[in-house]
């Protein structure tokens, strides 16, 4: 899908950044990490870079923001799975 519109590149970063505050809330305020697990990982579809940029062509910082996301929100949903489990 191109997004070369800048109406839609500036929807997937105001995306992006309401699903991370989502998931911040879910978390932090609400104590449900498996719901801010979903949420971060939900933020992902919306690549606030830019998503017609091949994944190898990307430059190193970005890759490590996404990959440090994923794991973020792998570590969330691993959490409130250990916890829930643990109840």
């Amino acid at each position: 899908m191109k997004t070369s519109l800048p109406g839609l590149r500036l929807f997937y970063r105001i995306a992006y950044g309401l699903s991370l505050a989502l998931a911040a809330y879910q978390a932090l305020l609400r104590d449900d990490p498996v719901s801010a697990a979903g949420s971060a990982g939900i933020g992902l579809i919306f690549d606030p870079f830019n998503p017609d940029q091949p994944w190898g062509q990307r430059p190193r910082w970005q890759r490590v923001w996404l990959i440090l996301h994923l794991a973020l929100a792998a570590g969330l949903l691993g959490y409130g799975l250990g916890r829930a489990d643990r109840a």
